[in-house]
């Protein structure tokens, strides 16, 4: 039998580093509505083992399946930041030849 492979890591790079907490801050968020629901209308606390498993599956599952929309955005986003820089530095680098002439 074949040991199962693990995916690859993504490059470390500032776009899937903003990707991940993206992905982390969603996850987190869901996880405390859920424990938070749960407890209220449940017997259950939420320090209870069940509603920390339950509610973390829970962050976790719509975190994926919001992953194309969460990339989406921080793709989207980078790419006005760059473009806005480099529309900048180009001002910039005019602005620094009309001086000279």
């Amino acid at each position: 039998m074949t040991e199962p492979k693990m995916p690859k890591m993504p490059k470390f790079t500032i776009r899937n580093v903003a990707k991940f907490v993206a992905k982390a801050s969603i996850a987190a968020k869901v996880t405390s509505l859920t424990a938070n629901l749960i407890s209220e209308h449940t017997e259950y606390e939420t320090d209870d083992t069940i509603v920390r498993i339950g509610s973390r599956l829970a962050g976790w599952y719509v975190c994926e399946k919001l992953e194309p929309v969460t990339d989406a955005i921080v793709d989207k986003t980078a790419d006005v930041v760059t473009e806005r820089r480099e529309q900048h530095k180009a001002k910039k680098a005019e602005k620094k030849n009309t001086e000279k002439d």
